[in-house]
């Protein structure tokens, strides 16, 4: 995760060193995932819990909670909780009222985070701008609670468009995080996201010249090479090489892969987008013996940085600061984890002196 506006409008380095274990997203239920396997039950998704706790991880993100009924909900957030993770619950088309929200808020629920792809117009489906009212009405309701809010922008070629509106509603609504994520797409060439996140970042400096200080991220590392240029182009030379700096410091240091993926039936997955590849079940093994096997050629390779990033990687003169983006999306779109991330926008140039410095793959 890039955090834009302490780089850019502070030039500090981030507040907190990653933590040497992975985020975890957790799909609570999807049919895609299932298969013929039964989901985890409550007793075994707190043993779950349990596992990741166990080996330190600290950031849990859950998904899919639609398929699971509120109490459910609710006590896996507690005892995530009680075992000291902080825990991010994430909606797609789902609205929650304030009461709901402060419910999850009393179990211990950290951050609220939804999903907003543009503007609700008379022209889009039905199911489209329904998702979106209810993920901006989840946002006004949630502005009476506690909870930390959070507005996830997937950009693709019908999004882009939209960027500065959304930003500036994530503002009106109250929202504390401003998050884009790349969504892999060939309509969306690398000068259109060249384009949006240097408008983004325009608007987070200008956001916080007028003193609103929503916390505004890119998602990833692919975006790091980018941010290390809009520095260099549009910050004082000091400002500009502490960017540098503290992009390298925090990337380089991430655990790698930096998000683990974890089905409902137990599925342990390198991280987003990989779908087709299962490490293993924590109904077999524990989460971390999963993370850190050593007989896994595909883990060692990725923990490896030189050897887990393309060619186009290791020369490009961006190297040391990105993370060479993520694995998942090569795979996606090359059948290979190990080609360029189909949404790299960087400028072609090589690096100066050679390879690039180490830093993980996603």
């Amino acid at each position: 995760m890039i955090q834009l506006d302490a780089l850019l409008c502070d030039c500090e380095h981030p507040t907190t060193a990653p933590s040497g274990t992975p985020t975890v997203e957790w799909e609570l239920t999807d049919e895609a995932l299932l298969g013929d396997r039964a989901p985890l039950s409550a007793s075994e998704r707190r043993a779950v819990v349990d596992q990741l706790a166990d080996f330190g991880v600290e950031t849990l993100r859950l998904t899919g909670s639609t398929g699971l009924d509120a109490a459910a909900v609710g006590e896996l957030i507690s005892y995530a909780d009680d075992r000291g993770l902080e825990t991010t619950l994430r909606t797609d088309g789902q609205q929650l009222d304030r009461d709901r929200l402060e419910s999850l808020a009393d179990a211990g629920l950290h951050r609220i985070s939804v999903r907003v792809e543009g503007l609700s117009t008379p022209r889009q489906e039905h199911a489209a701008a329904d998702d979106i009212d209810a993920a901006l009405e989840t946002l006004r309701a949630a502005d009476d609670t506690e909870l930390a809010t959070e507005l996830r922008f997937p950009l693709h070629a019908e999004s882009v468009t939209h960027i500065e509106e959304i930003y500036d509603l994530a503002a009106l609504l109250s929202a504390d995080r401003f998050r884009l994520t790349h969504v892999p797409e060939p309509k969306l060439d690398g000068e259109r996201r060249r384009r949006a996140v240097r408008r983004l970042a325009d608007l987070t400096r200008d956001a916080h010249e007028r003193n609103n200080h929503i916390e505004t991220v890119l998602s990833g590392g692919i975006d790091a090479g980018y941010v290390t240029e809009y520095a260099r182009d549009n910050l004082n030379g000091e400002c500009a090489t502490d960017v540098r700096t503290a992009l390298r410091e925090r990337l380089g240091a991430a655990p790698s892969p930096p998000v683990a993926k974890l089905g409902p039936a137990g599925q342990v997955y390198p991280g987003p987008f990989w779908d087709r590849y299962a490490l293993d079940s924590v109904r077999a093994r524990p989460f971390g013996a999963i993370w850190t096997d050593e007989a896994n050629p595909l883990l060692v390779r990725l923990r490896h940085e030189e050897a887990g990033l393309p060619d186009r990687c290791r020369s490009c003169q961006f190297g040391d600061v990105c993370s060479g983006g993520s694995r998942g999306r090569a795979l996606t779109a090359h059948d290979d984890p190990f080609e360029p991330d189909p949404v790299c926008y960087v400028h072609e140039e090589p690096a100066v002196g050679g390879s690039a410095a180490e830093s993980p793959a996603d």
